[in-house]
């Protein structure tokens, strides 16, 4: 008979258990909150033959946060990346992507500029 109580409908009490909780996470972490930060922004996949210049250095990232949590921690996680893998020697115009380790305490809503210029230089030979 306690069988039956927790395996009949199972999957009914695990979606309402779902739902539940869901809401319970809804009430208690409050509404989001944009702010706006600036971060220096990070170059990925460098190719060690050529030398990489930004037309700027930062950026302005808007952030959904979560009123009740002290975010200092979660925000120094954001960062502000452009990818320069495969580029050969030439001027690119390359989109900002953020990333944020804790989307669920601090989410990126928007970047301006969405886009910044680099400048693929090839590295002079080192000499001996």
């Amino acid at each position: 008979m306690l069988k039956d109580l927790f395996l009949k409908d199972w999957h009914y009490k695990l979606l309402s258990l779902f739902l539940g909780f869901s809401l319970w996470l809804v009430v208690n972490l409050g509404v989001r909150v944009p702010i706006l930060v600036e971060k220096n922004i990070e170059i990925a996949n460098e190719n060690p033959h050529y030398t990489y210049k930004l037309d700027r250095k930062r950026v302005r990232i808007r952030l959904l946060v979560i009123e009740r949590f002290s975010l200092n921690e979660s925000l120094e996680g954001v960062k502000a990346i452009v990818d320069v893998k495969g580029l050969d020697e030439g001027d690119y115009m390359l989109k900002v992507h953020v990333e944020s380790p804790f989307k669920l305490l601090a989410y990126p809503s928007e970047v301006q500029p969405q886009y910044i210029k680099v400048y693929v230089r090839k590295k002079p030979p080192e000499g001996r």
